[in-house]
């Protein structure tokens, strides 16, 4: 099973548009979660989950953690807004802070997830746009042990479709495989 996190407000965007030309000849389940649609808070430091597993807050991050213990791949998708991940995305991702808590403070073991994908599509180009980016990914790599990663970072999207891109063009089928093997 692949659980796609999306951060994308724009459905007809440049990372969804990205997300379904990697998934689209994919033969896995495939749950997609968008952040904009979700309505999940943004984790409130409450320390609930120091002690106990799951969170306080009780909405549709519930249902990401049911997934969670299911899913083989995990895809987090999110064009660059201001140097990071889109706002509701970021609300999404705090909320895995029970798992942060769970194997520093509980010490007890995360679901582990075999496969993790970042897809991160921006307009313009410097040198370090994807350090947090990146960064934040590295973190949920260490809380669920997933040890297969790739990462898809396409810049200039504001100059040429992401889809055109050499990046994209180059890395497609590289991507389609390591999502496609068991």
């Amino acid at each position: 099973m692949i659980l796609v996190l999306i951060g994308s407000p724009n459905k007809l965007g440049n990372t969804y548009t990205v997300v379904n030309e990697l998934l689209k000849d994919i033969d896995e389940e495939i749950i997609y979660y968008d952040a904009y649609k979700s309505k999940i808070k943004a984790c409130i430091d409450c320390k609930y989950c120091s002690s106990t597993s799951g969170c306080s807050i009780k909405d549709e991050m519930q249902d990401i953690y049911q997934l969670i213990e299911k899913v083989d791949t995990l895809i987090i998708a999110s064009p660059l807004h201001f140097a990071t991940f889109t706002g509701e995305l970021i609300n999404l991702l705090s909320r895995f802070q029970t798992y942060y808590a769970g194997k520093y403070v509980r010490l007890v073991n995360n679901p582990t997830i075999k496969k993790g994908l970042l897809v991160v599509t921006a307009g313009g180009h410097w040198p370090k746009m994807f350090v947090g980016v990146k960064e934040t990914f590295n973190v949920v790599k260490l809380l669920f042990n997933i040890d297969k990663t790739l990462e898809l970072l396409i810049a200039k999207c504001d100059e040429v479709l992401p889809t055109s891109s050499s990046e994209f063009k180059n890395r497609k089928q590289e991507i389609q495989l390591f999502l496609g093997e068991k």
